[in-house]
């Protein structure tokens, strides 16, 4: 067996499949029949339907998903077999669906290659010849297709393989071209609106931005990814009005118009609302509705005595938020965590300590790690007008126990702090305000905020400050880049845009670089692949290292 063939086996079988499998057909019911590649293929798969007459073999086209996007045929025969297998319009037909086939093993090894009879994994194809060639657009070099053809195997003929090439070859050139014309249609879209200079408009496309200076005046980093989530499920020419608030705080209408024979772009028409907003000043956080809200709640709380309960995630800011609540009054925090490692009785003591002492403000964090033996004193200290002002904070109070949760509902005061996940307009503003905290007169680039923004921050502030801190000791000039984050925290903007099957894919192999130290031989041998379908996958997915 041919090397390719065997390790294609070998990652068939990693995906459950055995040769007798018969994989359940899924195919898609809602195909697009604009999308690029289909746009740029057309015209050679109407020259191929004719040179492919009295060959008895087909033509199959996938996306870059191997989900089969076109068929043409040799005659009904032909196209009852195909049918028979199970080849039919919208079916995936990826080597973990089907295993070892002419469409999803070129996908794999990004090469064009031949599969004969015993060659494919499952016992339903051996009975075909199949040859399949990728489709690779010249300028991204992604893999946008595979191009197949398919007979019966005594008909196979070694020189459809060169002709197979030759048309892959011609779809390419014309990806290219139609790259070039989506971009003018962006550029003309944008231009017939851009001299309203009372407005903010702005063009986003796969590869282009334009924005007018209205836009550039009006718009942060943030902002571009809150407009290209407008689009997200939009047909060509259609359009959509929505309310945002931009990462200024400031509210906005915008109405977004997919522009027809471009890959996802669309214009922008923003008009600010004006509405007054407290201004954002840098160097402090911004504010979206919820964080002003908590803010808002904070100043209303300072100049009182009523207990209060700051929750929120881990790394939210709790801590931060009890100094701002207690301003210049005297300040004193316990964590009950720290129960674990000075005994009850000793943690129990230092507390009616502080409360019999002169501390204007005593603050309990952590408290749903309070043992219930604690929890009526605690109460009997919230109802009392005597000893220091208390303050709570909790993990989100949805997840706190019930008698906690008992607790806590004692407490007149409660500020909720959103996880960083959900401040994504206000993002660029956060990280470079703890970027000025580490050391002033650096600056984020818009690639690396983008990258940021597509975490998820399970550890909210805290983990955001050590990756800046870490950037910030790694970085070669004023501005941070992609390069200077972690390894781990270098998500390409397209990356963010990937199908659920390519994200774990790219997860599994940045994880399986991180558990063998970057050694690419031995990564790839726990993934079950050579080495060069992981440099060609990690080429494709944007994985650097």
């Amino acid at each position: 067996m041919r090397p390719e063939i065997a390790l294609s086996w070998k990652r068939s079988a990693l995906s459950g499949l055995e040769p007798s499998s018969t994989p359940d057909a899924d195919p898609c019911s809602d195909l697009d029949g604009s999308s690029r590649l289909l746009q740029a293929a057309r015209p050679i798969l109407t020259e191929m339907e004719a040179q492919i007459q009295g060959t008895g073999f087909c033509v199959l086209l996938a996306d870059r998903d191997c989900r089969i996007v076109a068929r043409l045929f040799d005659g009904a025969r032909v196209e009852r077999m195909i049918d028979a297998a199970g080849a039919v319009l919208g079916t995936r037909f990826g080597e973990d669906c089907v295993g070892t086939t002419a469409l999803g093993t070129p996908l794999e090894i990004r090469r064009g290659v031949v599969i004969h009879r015993d060659e494919h994994y499952l016992e339903r194809f051996k009975d075909f010849s199949c040859y399949g060639h990728p489709i690779v657009h010249p300028a991204t070099r992604r893999v946008e297709g595979i191009l197949d053809m398919t007979g019966i195997a005594a008909r196979a003929n070694p020189l459809f393989a060169p002709f197979l090439a030759r048309a892959a070859r011609d779809i390419e050139r014309r990806l290219l071209e139609g790259s070039r014309v989506s971009q003018q249609r962006l550029v003309d879209a944008f231009q017939r609106i851009s001299p309203q200079n009372q407005l903010a408009v702005t063009a986003i496309g796969e590869d282009i931005h334009l924005s007018n200076r209205v836009a550039l005046d009006l718009l942060q980093v943030a902002d571009h990814a809150t407009l290209r989530s407008m689009v997200a499920d939009l047909r060509p020419d259609q359009s959509k009005t929505a309310r945002i608030r931009l990462s200024s705080g400031e509210a906005a209408l915008v109405q977004a118009d997919y522009v027809a024979g471009t890959e996802g772009g669309a214009v922008f028409v923003v008009r600010p609302e004006h509405r007054t907003t407290t201004p954002i000043r840098r160097g402090r956080l911004a504010s979206s509705s919820v964080l002003q809200r908590s803010r808002s709640e904070l100043a209303r709380l300072r100049d009182t005595r009523e207990p209060v309960v700051i929750s929120g995630e881990p790394g939210t800011g709790r801590t931060t938020a009890i100094r701002d609540l207690a301003g210049d009054k005297s300040l004193v925090c316990m964590d009950a965590a720290g129960i674990a490692l000075d005994g009850t009785q000793r943690w129990l003591d230092r507390l009616v300590t502080l409360a019999s002492g002169s501390v204007d403000v005593l603050g309990i964090e952590e408290v749903q790690l309070l043992p219930e033996s604690m929890q009526p004193l605690l109460a009997k200290m919230l109802e009392s007008e005597a000893g220091p002002r208390i303050v709570l904070t909790s993990t989100p109070l949805d997840s706190v126990p019930p008698s906690v949760a008992g607790l806590v509902g004692r407490c007149s005061g409660q500020v909720v702090l959103p996880p960083l996940r959900q401040r994504s307009r206000e993002f660029a503003d956060i990280a470079q305000a703890i970027l000025d905290s580490l050391e002033p007169g650096l600056r984020l680039t818009a690639s690396t905020i983008e990258a940021l923004v597509a975490r998820e921050w399970p550890g909210n502030l805290a983990e955001l400050s050590v990756v800046l801190r870490t950037a910030v000791r790694r970085r070669t000039s004023a501005n941070i880049t992609v390069s200077d984050l972690p390894e781990s925290y270098r998500t390409p903007p397209r990356v963010t845009r990937l199908a659920g099957r390519e994200r774990a894919e790219r997860q599994a192999i940045i994880d399986a670089l991180q558990e063998c130290g970057g050694n690419k031989v031995h990564a790839a041998n726990a993934l079950g692949i050579s080495r060069s379908t992981l440099y060609t996958r990690m080429r494709a997915l944007d994985i650097t290292g």
